[in-house]
């Protein structure tokens, strides 16, 4: 099992059972009691868990930074699914904004050199990998944040600022009843702002587990975009979630 794989597999568990043991893990994801309390280590320096004498606690609280390396591992198959439709989308000769999210990212996968698009995106991530594909992809550079391999600051906004998108494509933590779109970077929640405000279409891709969250920053309004691409019926349930508080 990769080290993000084993990562994935103890926060899986942790949400089920809340509190377990140090046996218990090992156990259940086949590794030595040595590797999963190297793993947990290390999972607590990122503000996942809350190591204990005899076990060890999900952190609880929805407002902490996760980095890249775990969420692009989380919910996978439902990112691709997302992506795919987000995707479906992009016309040929597309010039287009990526953001730095996992979910963003995972449109990387189904993008081809045959499609003649641009890309600007503030994600390293995303443009080695379409780097790799032949597509022409403009990084804007600026100050590096490592855990979320994306850069920010005024370099970055700069280059933003001068161009124009089709499309952008974003993710975020947290779609409210409301309709607000939030997230807990300040500096990413200002790079998406401005990759809205220099494109002509603007789309969220946000799964099921963001629904009813919100976090301290808020990136934009539902009724300032043109879509959220979704597994499930975001629309409906921001419908159903008004028609209750009436």
């Amino acid at each position: 099992m990769f080290k993000t794989e084993r990562m994935d597999a103890i926060l899986d568990i942790l949400r089920e059972k809340k509190h377990v043991t140090v046996n218990y893990l090992a156990e259940h994801v086949y590794a030595s009691n040595v590797t999963i309390r190297r793993e947990l280590k290390k999972m607590e320096e990122l503000g996942l868990v809350i190591r204990s004498y005899g076990g060890v606690t999900l952190r609880e609280s929805e407002n902490r930074f996760v980095p890249l390396v775990v969420r692009e591992h989380n919910s996978s198959s439902i990112k691709d699914k997302i992506a795919r439709q987000a995707v479906d989308l992009i016309t040929e000769g597309s010039t287009i904004f990526m953001d730095g999210s996992s979910t963003v990212l995972r449109m990387v996968n189904f993008l081809h050199e045959r499609q003649n698009i641009t890309v600007i995106t503030n994600s390293l991530r995303a443009a080695a990998m379409l780097c790799e594909k032949r597509i022409t992809v403009y990084c804007t550079g600026g100050l590096l944040v490592p855990e979320a391999i994306v850069c920010v600051g005024s370099y970055s906004e700069n280059l933003i600022q001068s161009v124009t998108a089709d499309l952008a494509f974003f993710s975020s933590q947290g779609l409210s009843a409301d309709g607000k779109i939030s997230d807990f970077s300040e500096n990413e929640t200002h790079q998406r702002q401005l990759m809205l405000q220099h494109a002509q279409k603007k789309y969220f891709l946000c799964d099921s587990s963001k629904l009813g969250k919100t976090f301290l920053f808020t990136v934009c309004h539902i009724s300032q975009i043109d879509g959220i691409l979704s597994d499930v019926d975001a629309m409906a349930w921001l419908k159903s979630v008004d028609g209750a508080k009436a």
